[in-house]
């Protein structure tokens, strides 16, 4: 994907007499060769007022450079002071969106694309640091698929186990059921069904409404299945985002700072 020109605003062009009818314009004189050929072979004499605008030129760009360089320092301090060498691609998201976030404010105040081509620019510079935003903490995108299904479902609790080492472990779901709870355990052959404390224990114990008990459990069973596939989701939409971010790019890369 090159650098391709884009249609400049008719009031730009307006203000800096660009693309007047050059059949309007006199002659002074014509030939054959490359811009500025013959100053740099020495054929033509540099004039003192040229000399002078260039030298201003020069004066104007040490100050420009030290504007940039007071004006970066502010607003890209909070930015800045939080990279670490060792940041992955946390790092590059924070100096992308920043870098970005910049841009958008800059177009949408002194952009001089066609209006139609400056809006693009804009909302597809939004939508790739909305997408940086997402791959910023990839655990999200679990946390947001899981959060929605777990919203249909009763809030499971889990079974926690302390240790007289003083460990603690958290296992399973259940749900209330009665004086007793519905739920299975987890992990290798994880037992389920209807539980009591038995002197102190968790034990399995007579269901008082084995229709109840089994109708929690299919539900539970449909929310695991429904947990990985969220799982599963999960990965989808990162990879989603990861092909939406590459489309962005390719398509604007060169020509969102044009």
């Amino acid at each position: 994907m090159l650098l391709k020109s884009q249609p400049l605003d008719p009031k730009f062009c307006e203000k800096f007499k660009l693309g007047d009818d050059e059949s309007e314009r006199k002659i002074k004189s014509q030939h054959i060769g490359k811009m500025f050929d013959d100053i740099l072979d020495g054929k033509r004499k540099i004039g003192l007022k040229t000399r002078i605008g260039w030298i201003w030129r020069d004066i104007k760009g040490v100050f420009y450079d030290m504007k940039y360089a007071v004006r970066n320092r502010l607003k890209w301090r909070k930015s800045i002071s939080g990279l670490r060498p060792w940041e992955g691609f946390d790092g590059l998201i924070t100096v992308m969106q920043a870098h970005l976030r910049d841009y958008i404010t800059t177009e949408e105040k002194y952009g001089h694309s066609l209006e139609e081509y400056k809006n693009k620019k804009i909302a597809t510079a939004k939508e790739t640091v909305e997408i940086l935003e997402r791959m910023r903490e990839p655990i999200d995108y679990s946390i947001k698929r899981r959060d929605e299904v777990e919203s249909r479902y009763p809030k499971y609790q889990s079974l926690i186990t302390k240790y007289e080492s003083g460990s603690t472990l958290c296992s399973g779901d259940f749900v209330v059921q009665d004086n007793g709870w519905v739920g299975m355990e987890s992990g290798k052959d994880p037992r389920r069904g209807y539980f009591e404390f038995v002197n102190g224990c968790f034990e399995l114990a007579e269901s008082p409404d084995q229709t109840e008990t089994d109708r929690l459990l299919a539900e539970l069973m449909q929310y695991h299945e429904e947990i990985d596939n969220a799982y599963g989701q999960a990965d989808i939409d990162s990879d989603n985002d990861f092909e939406r971010l590459g489309e962005l790019l390719k398509e604007n890369f060169y020509t969102w700072w044009d």
